[in-house]
């Protein structure tokens, strides 16, 4: 029988004197140490550190001690590489695990007053959603110069993070098919868009958005607003032809809170829209209604013929009507905007002890199916949903894009060989070469406008540019509308 392991002539010494062994808290070569590693890409530090040392603690030194013999060669690495690895992705998932964030809930009466929506009865293009929008589109820069994109992120929202793509200057356009052949594009239409007669739910999902005011307008007053995608806007016939059309089209109604009571709604609707007391607005019990425009998505406070240009009898008209009606809170998401810093963080459904049920239409309020087919009854309350298809991180990547969400239509803004051309074509040569560590923290520039001939003005009249993205709503705003702190007393 043989004598004990210390006994023996030829026993090794503790694992940190073991030749040819690196000791366990030592670099190994190609491999990086574990704490360094989840330094690296987990916050804060300190918990990394204590994740890794624990690693160490269990993992690599029993691990050596259980194997001293093994030295490193050119087939096999050594048990100190091998479980020093081990460690790292060990260190790393345990600190990922460790620092998953925890977001604030939404108010519950950030539901309990969510707007409800009439669309209208003859509307072709429906609320749609962003991630499937991107999915048919191609970011291109406002010249017409295509962007490439890496295979694996291309028509991903991870697409939106590359700075080349999170740009002012770039433009999502609908990738292959062109709208001014044939506008009437099931990717435009998004019919699966269109609201449940019955059940009023959309699968367009709501983009809730809440910025506390309290330090710029008067401590207790919370704007949410509440924003709607379309991947598309027809726009107004003026003199037979069709003006204002765009790829892309976000809109949003907004309601300001005082500790937690709504005060004041505003509607969005073009340049501008409108803002209304509480008071007076329509509701279906405590929610507040607003009336869709066809094809343009304006949205209005009461139905029927919107004359919203200065320019009388021939000017464009919007038009309204109790078509379809359409409840956004039971398929949304939630974020918060810090004004101060200009960034989003997300949001969570409230706790199911809030009341987070939507207030049900007063009787007699909604219309009847026989007189609105379509339209459905004043049913029961509803429970609002909160859309988990999407991440937090795919959330606050949306609404914080930088860029337009639509055709630049270059081709009608820059023709080819004009002077406007030549100018875009080195400023993007200067925008590649000093794109790196770009900031872009004040609201796109507009362009100072060149030269154009009449019929290139109407055709830029008649194909705007893509919108830009919720960022750039004027969240931060301290009246309710954008231009002003007046409220309409009358209904428009």
């Amino acid at each position: 029988m043989s004598e004990p392991p210390s006994k023996v002539e030829s026993a090794v010494e503790p694992p940190s004197k073991v030749e040819g062994v690196v000791e366990p808290s030592s670099k190994v070569e190609g491999v990086a140490e574990p704490s360094s590693k989840a330094a690296e890409a987990s916050d804060p530090p300190n918990k990394v550190e204590e994740v890794a040392g624990k690693a160490i603690e269990t993992v690599i030194e029993p691990a050596v001690q259980e194997t001293p013999s093994v030295a490193p060669s050119a087939d096999k690495p050594g048990i100190s590489a091998v479980v020093g690895a081990a460690a790292a992705v060990q260190a790393a998932l345990h600190a990922q695990q460790g620092t998953v964030p925890t977001y604030e809930p939404l108010p519950a009466y950030a539901l309990q007053y969510a707007p409800l929506m009439w669309l209208h009865n003859e509307e072709q293009y429906w609320p749609g959603n962003p991630l499937e929008h991107l999915e048919n589109c191609i970011p291109q820069h406002k010249t017409g110069t295509l962007i490439d994109v890496p295979k694996d992120i291309f028509g991903k929202c991870a697409s939106l993070k590359l700075p080349s793509i999170n740009d002012p200057d770039v433009y999502l356009c609908l990738n292959q098919e062109d709208p001014r052949v044939n506008a009437r594009i099931e990717k435009l239409m998004a019919t699966h868009g269109k609201p449940d007669p019955v059940t009023r739910r959309s699968d367009s999902t709501c983009w809730l958005i809440l910025v506390d005011k309290s330090a710029i307008v008067e401590p207790g007053v919370v704007d949410v607003f509440y924003f709607y995608f379309y991947p598309y806007n027809l726009g107004n016939t003026v003199a037979f032809t069709k003006f204002g059309n765009h790829v892309g089209d976000w809109e949003h109604s907004m309601v300001r809170f005082k500790d937690g009571e709504p005060i004041a709604l505003h509607l969005s609707a073009h340049a501008d829209g409108h803002s209304f007391p509480w008071s007076i607005v329509e509701k279906m019990g405590d929610r507040p209604v607003g009336y869709v425009a066809k094809g343009s998505h304006a949205m209005y406070a009461k139905p029927g013929s919107k004359h919203y240009s200065p320019v009388p009898i021939v000017g464009p008209v919007d038009y309204t009507n109790k078509g379809i009606l359409w409840d956004p809170s039971l398929n949304y998401v939630a974020t918060k905007f810090d004004v101060p810093t200009a960034t989003f963080t997300p949001l969570t459904a409230p706790p199911p002890t809030a009341t987070t049920t939507a207030a049900p239409p007063t009787p007699g309020e909604a219309p009847d199916a026989a007189s609105h087919p379509g339209a459905g009854s004043a049913s029961p309350a509803s429970t609002p949903v909160y859309d988990t298809k999407l991440t937090p991180e795919e959330i606050v990547t949306i609404l914080d894009y930088k860029g337009r969400w639509g055709n630049s239509f270059s081709d009608v803004r820059e023709p080819k060989g004009s002077v406007g051309d030549k100018v875009s074509e080195l400023g993007d040569k200067l925008h590649s070469v000093l794109h790196f560590g770009k900031k872009h923290d004040a609201e796109p520039k507009k362009e100072k406008s060149l030269s154009h001939g009449l019929s290139q003005k109407l055709s830029m009249l008649r194909w705007a540019e893509g919108p830009t993205g919720p960022r750039y709503k004027s969240l931060e705003r301290v009246g309710v509308t954008w231009n002003t702190t007046e409220l309409s007393n009358e209904l428009v």
